[in-house]
């Protein structure tokens, strides 16, 4: 395995350009991304929404795994706010599935979605509008969307690299009480 890691720009731009699009509700501009990406660029963005996913609802629930009764608590307050894209695939269904089944189970878009999105530019579009409104939902009050990306992205790069063994001092760390206010390190605060 590597021992560094990081988001490749070839992968990582295309993302960042798409989840922009979702996030404006340009359609005519995700398709026409679509059709510019290498299925490698697609599949690579795709799987940084389901790890923007992980991290928001794991530092949505103070840094624990979610249990599946607050996953499809997220679910449904991320419906429930102003950015509703039902019409892009954004349904209570459709975020608790990605959320348990993609972004924390692991498992393929293309295997948990195959049977609901039948148009092509619905089913590349649907990941990154139910990014987006998760993010959306569940941001840092101190933050836009593209610095919490910057967080999570630089999260992601220090995870990879460090000592699993450090797990339970973290886990500690994460439980300790802070004074009101202070910096948690996760580019929020408590």
């Amino acid at each position: 395995m590597n021992d560094s890691w990081r988001f490749p720009s070839k992968f990582e731009e295309p993302f960042r350009d798409a989840l922009d699009h979702a996030a404006k509700r340009r359609t005519g501009e995700l398709r026409a991304l679509r059709e510019r990406m290498t299925s490698q660029q697609i599949d690579a963005a795709v799987s940084l929404c389901g790890l923007v996913v992980a991290y928001t609802a794991i530092n949505t629930v103070s840094r624990r795994w979610p249990t599946d009764s607050g996953l499809r608590l997220m679910a449904k307050k991320t419906v429930e706010g102003g950015n509703r894209d039902e019409q892009s695939g954004v349904t209570e269904q459709n975020m608790y599935l990605f959320l348990s089944q993609c972004a924390l189970g692991f498992k393929p878009f293309a295997e948990v979605f195959s049977d609901v999105f039948n148009d092509p530019d619905e089913f590349f579009a649907a990941p990154f509008y139910l990014t987006i409104n998760l993010l959306a939902t569940f941001l840092p009050k101190d933050k836009t969307i593209w610095e919490f990306l910057d967080v999570i992205e630089d999260a992601y790069e220090k995870a990879w690299v460090a000592d699993l063994n450090l797990l339970p001092a973290l886990m500690v760390r994460a439980r300790m009480p802070q004074p009101e206010g202070a910096s948690d390190g996760s580019g929020g605060s408590r």
